[in-house]
């Protein structure tokens, strides 16, 4: 299948304060190489900013932006909501609801954040949900849970990016979800080993969730899963989810024990099931999902 959604541009990297002259410059050229189309050029920039300072959140974009090409993350939800047109969307981790405004017409939201910022104008997915609480909390309270209308179609995990958390969200989930649902998780394709740690050390960071993906694939191969290699961090898509599975709930300890040390190589991406960033990933979903159908019919 062809998407329909155009690749993303890249944006402008704001600079998040007055580097000093040699790196300000780097980045600004970094950035323009980026728009004109000058990949190398781009990389080598960003590569020698980060040699000289190592915590340069726009260098770590810049990079993710240069060597990921294809749609990004949010062109691929946009491509997910269009193509799937889920009944019912649940987003963890909604911060200003840029995401939240791709559910279409017709889809009920439910937002979960424990400091969502959406605009006061309520322009932001006017007719969302939005729970202002840790997903933690959210499962743990059952008037909050019964706000549910009913089984999720499409989910997004993009909330605390520690491995516990992403985990703990991702079993909640299964639990609630359609037959053909699909659970898309955030930042499973880090861009290095120091953006990807357990402890955050760089303003650009994606955390440790990423140990979601290798865990699934050792322990629940009943799942279909795919890591999408979308800039800026990647995007896991799972279906074939059981609702009635507790392996994961049961065995929660032991997994966070066995998982956790698990470090961050070039040799990760072995693990992250990663697929071609192009149609071809959305033709498999959707016969994934027409498995998923025919078998729990």
């Amino acid at each position: 299948m062809t998407i329909a959604v155009p690749a993303d541009m890249p944006p402008d990297i704001e600079l998040t304060q007055p580097w000093p002259l040699p790196l300000r410059r780097l980045l600004l050229e970094g950035r323009r190489d980026l728009r004109q189309g000058r990949t190398l050029q781009a990389i080598r920039r960003f590569e020698r900013a980060l040699e000289l300072e190592p915590n340069i959140p726009e260098a770590h974009l810049g990079l993710a932006l240069a060597r990921r090409p294809g749609p990004g993350y949010r062109s691929w939800l946009e491509i997910l909501h269009n193509a799937l047109r889920p009944g019912l969307y649940v987003e963890i981790g909604i911060e200003t609801g840029g995401t939240l405004r791709l559910a279409g017409p017709g889809t009920a939201v439910i937002g979960i954040d424990p400091d969502p910022r959406l605009p006061a104008d309520g322009t932001v997915a006017p007719d969302a949900r939005v729970f202002a609480m840790t997903s933690q909390d959210f499962f743990a309270t059952p008037e909050a849970v019964a706000a549910l209308p009913g089984p999720v179609d499409l989910a997004f995990i993009d909330g605390d990016h520690r491995f516990a958390s992403v985990l703990h969200d991702f079993l909640e989930l299964e639990a609630r979800m359609a037959p053909d649902g699909v659970i898309a998780v955030h930042d499973t394709w880090p861009l290095d080993a120091r953006t990807a740690a357990s402890t955050r050390l760089t303003g650009f960071y994606s955390g440790d969730g990423w140990k979601l993906v290798p865990c699934l694939r050792a322990l629940r191969p009943d799942l279909r899963l795919m890591t999408i290699p979308a800039a800026p961090t990647g995007l896991t898509l799972v279906t074939g989810l059981d609702p009635a599975s507790t392996l994961l709930r049961r065995r929660f300890d032991r997994i966070l024990a066995a998982f956790t040390p698990l470090p961050y190589g070039a040799g990760a991406g072995h693990s992250l099931a990663l697929v071609r960033n192009d149609g071809t990933a959305l033709d498999q979903l959707l016969a994934w999902r027409a498995m998923a159908t025919a078998k729990s019919s």
